[in-house]
């Protein structure tokens, strides 16, 4: 009579999800799975899992950057039997996650640049959906609102006119920010889409726009003239590019 097959480890399960077990082992690993349910579902997660991370943190053209995947295939290896292999695979999903997201904001940029995104992404989603007070100064309150925002900034600027691209000003408010105060600008087109702008003090210059998405919105961002700024709109990326544009031009 044959022996019953040996239980599967985690790392065993982990070898024949890599394709790296022994060519030998593997009809012993076949009949100890085919008597595991418990280790079937486990692999069959694990590919969900694959599949899931591989569709959505592709970057654009479909090209993966070496050193983004030599960490993810680090962390897909990682293998620590004594916490169970949910919240492993949890970790590594929010690892990737995380690193993915930092590609998409920019493949080689500082996490100065990362920072100065994701913060202009949470104003404008904290008060682009407010009703009763979306702004502190309102836009007919133009040259108080230019003024008090330079003065706090340091830094004289001015605040684009993006009627002739359909957006109106609805006014301003200032922001704490790291490493200064923040001006956000608010605007509004006729559908009821508003528009942020937001400016902060930013060392270095990268006049270049790079793009960021997150939870329904569009964004670019740019440093210059000692400025981080960042335009940020629910509306399709070509759309908000040439409105970035104008806003490049008009804003320093």
């Amino acid at each position: 009579m044959k022996p019953p097959p040996k239980s599967l480890s985690q790392e065993v399960l982990l070898r024949r999800h890599h394709g790296e077990e022994d060519t030998g082992s593997r009809p012993e690993i076949d009949a100890a799975l085919a008597a595991d349910p418990a280790a079937r579902e486990m692999l069959s997660d694990w590919q969900a899992q694959d599949a899931a991370l591989e569709a959505l943190f592709a970057p654009p053209g479909g090209v993966l950057p070496e050193p983004m995947r030599k960490r993810l295939e680090a962390a897909a290896r990682v293998s620590r039997p004594a916490i169970g292999w949910r919240p492993v695979a949890a970790g590594i999903a929010l690892f990737a996650a995380g690193f993915a997201l930092g590609w998409f904001i920019q493949p080689a940029q500082a996490p100065a640049g990362f920072d100065l995104a994701r913060s202009a992404l949470n104003a404008h989603l904290t008060y682009a959906a407010e009703v009763a007070h979306p702004v502190e100064v309102p836009g007919s309150e133009r040259d108080h609102l230019v003024r008090w925002l330079s003065k706090r900034l340091g830094q004289s600027i001015h605040v684009p006119d993006l009627g002739s691209l359909g957006f109106r000003l609805m006014g301003g408010r200032l922001l704490p920010g790291d490493p200064g105060p923040v001006a956000l600008f608010m605007y509004e087109n006729d559908a009821g889409q508003r528009l942020t702008i937001y400016v902060t003090p930013e060392s270095g210059a990268d006049t270049a726009f790079h793009h960021v998405e997150d939870q329904g919105q569009q964004g670019f961002w740019w440093t210059d003239a000692g400025l981080g700024c960042v335009i940020v709109a629910p509306i399709g990326r070509d759309a908000l590019h040439a409105i970035a544009l104008a806003a490049y031009d008009q804003l320093i």
